[in-house]
């Protein structure tokens, strides 16, 4: 079966990159992902391991980015062991290519182990089959994404796998506490899968004393793993603090505290009955709970809580992860049907499974059922979890599935046709071939695709930076989300940036675009900006612009007019929409 998994990986990973290859114009870099290689570039040109400050964005003071250091150092060992063989922008591409495509084996393997845990042999190809059909939750593998999700993703499915084994062997105990502590480090959008899990094997050990060694084993790892990553990977800034956004001292402190709680409640002989498993493991939840009240009680308000709230209204209301399906669905019906309308299915199914699997078999099925619920509840709000709520319940697909194979009194070739077919009913894939051709019927203008990549490709991809790259070494005033791109494409220094913690450069961008004529002047002169760039497609143009003071530079700009105190660098641009000003210091008082 192992070898079946990695022939299907090699097979998908040759398809997503000779898709990558052939697209026209090329792969466009996320913000994230173009943020990400910048952290890696200073990583390998000396900054320290233990200082993640992007100190070209929210210039001149520098962002002090909550990422992790895991993913950086997984790219750049990529990158380092491709030196070897081509030059350093080589290694690079390639490393673009390669590195999404590395986590999609083990969840691959994940998915293929639970479901041949849960149901068998067929449970197991059904599982495969589903994951590499899985078109809702292929983006983050796909050549060009090297953000943190696909890691998350392949640690997240793997750590439920090994803790549904783990009343069958202590291996799986530790791979699965340090699977899951690893997901933390890298981000803490896997939180509350982790708390989910944490709350529905209390319940198991509650019922089943039997798995009360393992378990200590579980605890034992996961507090140890903790330390290790707080003393070997968490910034220097973040190990004494309690950062809610990122793995500090405070979220350490936590999991080895509900670590070691584990290790001992299950190693403690007088808790010899069901009800006294349950009091004591729900007492070990209570202490954690007010210990995270006394060390970060605003971080009971989730990872989020310090995020400025003028934010929501000049940036976050229009980025696509944190808007609902239903909202999201109104602009692109098609990808609801592939995306959101799938998940939903999934999650019947998987519910559904919890009922058809032997009882031996269903205290796993509950872990994995509370994880998937719990991401399904995210997805309902934000469509950030999607990847995470189709993965988990793909393999309840697999189990109804091959429960109602079982029962068909049919021939051998009759089987195998009606294999194909629940293949077909069950895979994403159908979905999304559905909402594709749905989309595709609507006219071109309201194709919400089309129309994102059409902007994307005039105001985000690196050619339209080539003129601004060539000028000297400055500041640079841009919208939000051109801010990853400028500094990953050119030498210089930019305020704007789509990252929660940037909210004064979000603002001063803002102030510098759509504010008052003396707000704006006042504002270029703090940051000491040398450059405005303006790309009229990006839809900050049109937002922004709409809100804006009657003396801004966007309604100057929407007008044909100039402020008088930019230059014209650049008004014609050959690589995309990019317009070029310098900004004249000398008037702007």
């Amino acid at each position: 079966m192992g070898r079946l998994v990695v022939l299907t990986w090699f097979a998908l990973s040759v398809l997503l990159m000779l898709k990558t290859a052939h697209t026209p114009g090329g792969w466009i870099l996320s913000t994230d992902d173009a943020m990400r290689l910048v952290q890696v570039r200073d990583l390998l040109n000396g900054q320290s391991w233990f200082d993640t400050m992007q100190w070209r964005m929210n210039a001149p003071d520098g962002l002090p980015m909550h990422w992790s250091r895991l993913v950086d150092a997984g790219i750049a060992g990529l990158i380092l062991l491709f030196r070897l063989f081509t030059d350093a922008k080589t290694a690079e591409t390639w490393t673009l290519y390669v590195w999404p495509l590395l986590p999609l084996l083990p969840v691959l393997l994940a998915l293929t182990h639970i479901g041949y845990r849960l149901v068998g042999r067929t449970g197991a190809l059904l599982a495969l089959a589903l994951g590499a059909s899985c078109v809702a939750a292929r983006g983050p593998f796909e050549p060009g994404n090297i953000d943190h999700h696909n890691v998350q993703l392949a640690l997240s499915i793997g750590f439920i796998a090994f803790l549904m084994d783990i009343d069958r062997s202590r291996r799986a105990a530790i791979f699965a506490a340090i699977t899951a502590a690893v997901s933390l480090g890298v981000g803490l959008e896997t939180l509350p899968y982790f708390v989910a899990a944490l709350v529905a094997l209390a319940i198991w050990w509650s019922f089943d004393g039997r798995i009360s060694a393992n378990v200590t084993t579980f605890g034992v790892t996961l507090a140890a793993t903790s330390v290790l990553l707080l003393g070997g990977v968490t910034a220097s800034a973040y190990r004494i603090s309690s950062a809610c956004d990122t793995f500090s001292g405070l979220y350490a402190t936590l999991v080895a505290l509900s670590g070691v709680g584990a290790a001992l409640l299950a190693t403690q002989p007088k808790l010899d009955s069901p009800l006294r498993r349950g009091a004591a493991a729900a007492g070990l939840c209570m202490v954690v709970i007010v210990v995270a009240a006394l060390l970060g009680p605003d971080c009971l308000h989730g990872p989020y809580a310090h995020v400025d709230p003028r934010l929501w209204q000049v940036w976050l209301s229009g980025v696509d992860e944190v808007q609902s399906p239903f909202t999201m669905g109104a602009m692109a019906p098609g990808d609801f049907v592939g995306g959101y309308f799938y998940c939903v299915l999934a999650i019947v199914a998987l519910v559904a499974a919890v009922f058809v699997v032997r009882p031996r078999h269903r205290p796993p099925m509950i872990i994995l059922c509370a994880v998937a619920l719990v991401a399904f509840a995210i997805v309902t709000t934000q469509l950030r979890a999607l990847a995470f709520a189709v993965l988990f319940a793909t393999p309840g697909m697999a189990v109804v599935a091959s429960r109602l194979l079982e029962r068909l009194p049919i021939s051998r070739t009759a089987s195998l046709l009606a294999t194909l077919a629940a293949v077909l009913f069950s895979s994403d894939a159908s979905y999304a071939f559905i909402g594709e051709r749905i989309q595709k019927s609507l006219p071109l203008a309201q194709q919400y695709t089309p129309v994102q990549e059409k902007w994307v490709r005039a105001c985000m991809v690196p050619a339209a930076f080539g003129e601004l790259a060539a000028l000297p070494r400055g500041r640079v005033a841009a919208f939000v989300d051109m801010g990853p791109m400028i500094i990953a494409s050119t030498p210089h220094a930019t305020l704007g940036g789509p990252y929660h913690r940037n909210a004064a450069g979000i603002l001063d961008t803002y102030t510098i675009f759509a504010g008052s004529a003396a707000e704006q002047r006042a504002t270029l002169l703090k940051r000491g900006v040398d450059y405005v760039a303006i790309c009229t497609p990006e839809p900050d143009y049109v937002l922004w612009g709409a809100v804006a003071r009657r003396d801004s530079l966007l309604r100057v700009d929407s007008k044909g007019g100039m402020e008088p105190w930019l230059e014209p660098l650049v008004t014609r641009p050959h690589g995309g929409e990019v317009r070029i000003f310098r900004v004249r210091r000398d008037r702007l008082s």
